[in-house]
């Protein structure tokens, strides 16, 4: 039985760089990629991941930085939502794997 690959621990993400941000308000924002014309619509907690994508904070960063801003964000499930966030926005094309 293969096993489930999940982003690895020391994967540093990087933001699209065509794609276009708009904050609607404190709930949340939009994001363009003019590439494959895609919106994506984030929630506060996406959002603020999005904004980590500046290729200095590796995934386990990112996941400590997101329980110090969200004192709310569950712990246990925490690691593999934003695995998932990562994965699909790589899978979308709104962020890059540095290299």
């Amino acid at each position: 039985m293969e096993k489930k690959k999940t982003p690895e621990k020391k994967m540093i993400y990087v933001k699209n760089p065509d794609v276009v941000l708009r904050e609607e308000d404190p709930d949340g924002a939009l994001l363009f990629n003019p590439d494959t014309n895609q919106i994506k619509v984030l929630n506060p907690t996406a959002l603020f991941l999005w904004k980590l994508c500046e290729g200095k904070y590796d995934v386990a960063a990112a996941i400590k930085k997101l329980q110090e801003g969200f004192k709310k964000v569950p712990a246990d499930k925490v690691e593999e939502q934003v695995n998932n966030y990562f994965k699909d926005m790589v899978k979308s094309g709104f962020i890059g794997i540095a290299e």
